[in-house]
């Protein structure tokens, strides 16, 4: 027979699951996430934690509840700021952060550790498996290199060696004429002072730039080939690293672990 708990641990799960599901199709579609999804999804979660609080008396309110919520507000607003996270993507950790504030006790993960803030278990879940795809743009881009014979830096060779491996690992060059733009791809080169200069954060939140800075680079500077920072659908991560969390457990922790 189903126990309270059980219940309200699937419940956490699938609300998680279905709210994520939506979010990560639409980012991969049009690259936004309408807010009446946040609106709707983040009281459901302040819901279920208060019953879990008041009726239950299953967890903290404090340790288990108000600092897992708190940490993940301050760590996505710290990170959308830093131009490292997209609106949806910070409004989707501190709604994830409400419906899962903690580990579900009735899911024994395959590695067995997870951290108690449960909300960071899932971050570092998906930014480890988002490193893939900086693996992934290396390949792409060494591909590239071998299959035109071209220079992959044409125009930039002043640049900082080390600038350049954070370009081949973030960025990728594609052909003018492929060139998606906003909200799918920024500039990650400029001309500044008359000079090609790589852009490696380019600002994701004024498009018109971005468009612009396309203009300079391919019909003044008759560039056959640009690089440009290919937007993370970063939902789909975040889906995919609490998939991670749910079946595995915690990663970096595990890791950490073994090593030390």
């Amino acid at each position: 027979m189903a126990t309270p708990l059980l219940l309200l641990d699937l419940s956490r799960v699938l609300l998680a699951g279905v709210m994520l599901l939506y979010a990560s199709f639409m980012d991969l579609r049009i690259r936004e996430v309408h807010n009446w999804v946040w609106a709707v999804f983040a009281p459901l979660g302040l819901l279920l934690s208060l019953l879990e609080w008041l009726h239950l008396r299953a967890v903290d309110p404090l340790w288990g509840l108000a600092l897992p919520v708190l940490l993940s507000t301050a760590l996505s607003f710290l990170f959308f700021y830093l131009g490292l996270y997209g609106g949806a993507d910070a409004k989707a950790f501190i709604t994830l952060s409400l419906l899962t504030p903690h580990p579900p006790r009735t899911v024994k993960p395959l590695l067995g550790v997870v951290s108690p803030i449960y909300p960071l278990t899932i971050f570092t879940d998906s930014t480890l498996i988002a490193v893939l795809f900086a693996l992934a743009l290396l390949t792409r881009n060494l591909l590239w290199r071998l299959r035109t014979h071209r220079p992959l830096f044409e125009g930039l060779e002043d640049e900082a060696p080390w600038r350049k491996g954070l370009a081949l690992l973030g960025c990728m060059k594609v052909e003018a004429r492929s060139i998606r733009g906003p909200p799918y791809q920024y500039p990650a080169e400029v001309v500044a002072g008359g000079r090609r200069r790589l852009r490696l954060l380019p600002d994701i939140h004024d498009d018109v730039a971005a468009e612009e800075t396309f203009r300079v680079l391919v019909e003044d500077l008759g560039l056959r080939e640009v690089w440009v920072s290919y937007t993370l659908p970063f939902l789909l991560f975040i889906s995919l690293g609490f998939l991670c969390s749910l079946l595995l457990g915690d990663l970096a922790l595990w890791i950490l672990e073994t090593i030390f």
